[in-house]
């Protein structure tokens, strides 16, 4: 398979053209975008987690792969990076659908010498293999390249245009390598068939998965398990309301006596409860607004 549309960009490249390259083929790659500091600051960061990883317990998960979570909590390079311009900005536009959307997954993948391919994949099969209408999209990824990504080592390989195609109908042949270098990021939807290639190197491969979902799917990592509340209260509103803070949709992840869900982290007091509708007056469903506007003209 082909790319069907331009794949690559420049790092100042509009999100327009960015997306037509998501809607088109599935996935996009932005290259050099974070400088080389950024990316060893947060590998320094990391270090002792990764160190204290063990590898995964299948093919799939890598026998010769280290998967490090909970990047949250560990550094604070990566928690700048969740809420980059670059990710929030192609979120919200593959995430269209929905209210809101949050952050579902950090995942530090080291990949090591005689680390095999993945079985070809879509990775939305987390939400328990439902059957998602191929044009509704609940999962965005962004795979930061923490050094080099090349054929040899194992780069994630994809198939392009494949939204709407079984895994089991597609072979290796069918997928090309993302090779890209390092500070560059693959960002790609939860339906294009993808898998990790066989590192052939003597060299190990890392990069940063940040997965991002709608508000209303239950998050892959959970977040308040990574940053409970004595944690979270150290971190910004910004961050805190990626990582699942926040109401996910009309009536979704309220706390109290329907309070909003930062006021009850923080203690403070609104002056009434939330009314639910109100997360669906800016909502991008149009039913969602529509129902909004009918509760709100039978309100007296």
């Amino acid at each position: 398979m082909k790319p069907k549309v331009n794949d690559r960009f420049d790092n100042d490249a509009p999100i327009d053209e960015v997306m037509q390259s998501l809607d088109e083929n599935g996935y996009a790659v932005v290259e050099n975008v974070l400088p080389h500091e950024t990316v060893d600051a947060l590998l320094s960061e990391m270090e002792p987690w990764i160190e204290a990883t063990p590898f995964g317990p299948d093919a799939f998960a890598g026998q010769r792969t280290k998967r490090t979570g909970s990047l949250v909590a560990r550094s604070a390079t990566a928690r700048d990076l969740i809420v980059h311009p670059l990710c929030k900005g192609v979120a919200r536009r593959v995430l269209k659908s929905s209210t809101e959307f949050q952050l579902s997954q950090t995942q530090l993948i080291s990949a090591y010498p005689g680390s095999v391919s993945q079985k070809l994949h879509k990775d939305e099969l987390v939400w328990d293999f439902f059957p998602f209408a191929v044009d509704h999209h609940v999962m965005c990824q962004f795979f930061w390249a923490l050094t080099d990504f090349t054929e040899e080592n194992g780069a994630t390989r994809v198939a392009p245009g494949s939204d709407a195609i079984d895994p089991d109908d597609l072979r290796e042949e069918d997928t090309i390598p993302v090779e890209m270098s390092k500070g560059s990021v693959f960002i790609f939807n939860g339906k294009v068939v993808h898998g990790g290639g066989t590192n052939r190197s003597d060299q190990v491969r890392q990069g940063l998965i940040l997965s991002y979902c709608a508000g209303w799917v239950r998050q892959e990592e959970n977040q308040y398990l990574v940053a409970p509340p004595e944690l979270a209260r150290t971190f910004s509103e910004d961050v805190l309301k990626m990582i699942g803070y926040q109401q996910g949709c009309f009536a979704m992840g309220y706390a109290g006596d329907i309070e909003e869900p930062m006021d009850v982290l923080f203690g403070r007091k609104a002056a009434t409860p939330i009314v639910p509708s109100d997360a669906t007056r800016t909502a991008a469903n149009e039913r969602a607004q529509r129902w909004s506007l009918d509760v709100a003209e039978r309100t007296v």
